[in-house]
């Protein structure tokens, strides 16, 4: 499994495609697509689970990466205890 992590220095710098690694932009792209990044583009700290060119599950917070991310990386990757 691969990861980028992306640290703008604002949350405004969050929609800005220069704010991401080359390899991430993809992600950023079908992210302000989808109807959560429309929503709420700047909430933070935000994760982001693609693959295969899609969006699988978008979340913000400690407690949506504790409760909702991190149980999706576990079914996705077949590592759940």
């Amino acid at each position: 499994m691969d990861y980028q992590v992306v640290h703008p220095a604002n949350a405004d710098l969050v929609m800005v495609e220069e704010s991401w690694p080359a390899p991430a932009r993809p992600i950023r792209a079908a992210f302000l697509a989808s109807d959560e990044g429309k929503k709420s583009p700047n909430a933070t700290p935000r994760f982001i689970l693609f693959q295969d060119g899609k969006i699988l599950l978008t979340v913000t917070g400690n407690g949506g990466w504790k409760d909702r991310m991190w149980p999706m990386i576990q079914d996705v990757t077949a590592t759940k205890a």
